[in-house]
């Protein structure tokens, strides 16, 4: 127990100074303009809470602090679209906690959750038919669980992000979510061209309304999805390019021992983080949303409330 507390109170000491550690002033890029969009009437999402956890906010962002506590949602995002429904990450599943027991012992603590409620269960309560496509913003455990609770689903992923599922392992890549036939499998490539800044993206309907672009540096083949409503809002879903709001509007990197354990190059996710806090400033009403931030996500609403 004593050495627990020491392990302990030197990882407050860490934080502690780091959040107090002068940083340099980052050089957010100029942002782009976003394209004008045709979103048809009937387009819409919803925000499908499957779980949550508290933690500390420090723990959130860099700079965030030790005395105050985030809470932390897992979701999916249901889209509904005149051309097809489909789940951009599948939050947490009905297997969940059988899949956490495969997590690393010393890993196990940080990545806790509580109220399970998955998004198969939700939808079928509300008469909704399941998706027939998964599009993973990454593949990480939390984002992944459900791929078994809609097994006639396609699992969209860029050919980056499955080679990371496949060399990838515990704590972040739980190879036990993935043990599915190899025909759901539907690799896509960002091959829509140039857009506001990005150098590849994907046009999912051809409308300019539901737009996949790339996000590498949390995993290879992170990828974000820019959704735009008939009524002209814009909300772009970033998967875990950051944890928190605070991360994009600050700008600030993720707490450093965490992006350490998780981040495949946090570098390049620092990058990609700034561009799009430069891509935000170009576009001042445009609604960033990290996966996991649940104070953003509770202004938006959940499931059976739609956005549209």
């Amino acid at each position: 127990m004593r050495k627990v507390l020491i392990a302990i109170a030197a990882l407050l000491l860490t934080i502690w100074i780091w959040n107090r550690w002068p940083q340099p002033v980052p050089d957010i890029p100029t942002g782009a303009s976003l394209p004008q969009a045709h979103a048809p009437a009937g387009l819409r999402f919803a925000l499908i809470k499957t779980g949550d956890a508290e933690t500390l906010q420090a723990f959130t962002y860099a700079g965030g602090s030790l005395f105050r506590t985030a809470r932390i949602n897992h979701i999916a995002v249901l889209v509904e679209h005149p051309q097809g429904r489909f789940l951009f990450d599948s939050g947490l599943g009905t297997e969940a906690e059988k899949q956490f027991e495969t997590m690393p012992f010393w890993a196990a603590p940080f990545f806790k959750f509580d109220n399970l409620h998955p998004a198969i269960g939700q939808l079928a309560a509300a008469g909704v038919a399941a998706p027939d496509r998964i599009i993973l913003s990454h593949a990480d455990w939390d984002h992944a669980s459900a791929l078994g609770d809609f097994p006639d689903a396609q699992v969209w992923v860029t050919p980056e992000e499955k080679k990371f599922v496949d060399s990838g392992e515990p704590p972040t890549v739980l190879p036990v979510q993935f043990e599915f036939p190899p025909e759901r499998w539907h690799l896509f490539e960002l091959s829509s061209g140039p857009y506001a800044g990005f150098k590849r993206s994907l046009d999912l309907f051809g409308d300019g309304s539901a737009v996949l672009l790339p996000l590498p540096g949390r995993t290879p083949g992170s990828a974000g999805l820019l959704l735009t409503l008939a009524n002209g809002q814009r909300y772009f879903f970033v998967g875990d390019l950051a944890w928190n709001s605070a991360g994009i509007n600050g700008p600030h990197r993720k707490f450093s021992i965490a992006s350490k354990i998780v981040d495949f190059d946090a570098d390049t996710n620092w990058r990609k983080l700034l561009q799009v806090r430069g891509l935000l400033d170009a576009n001042p009403s445009l609604h960033i949303v990290p996966a996991h931030d649940a104070a953003l996500q509770d202004t938006i609403g959940y499931f059976l409330k739609w956005i549209e």
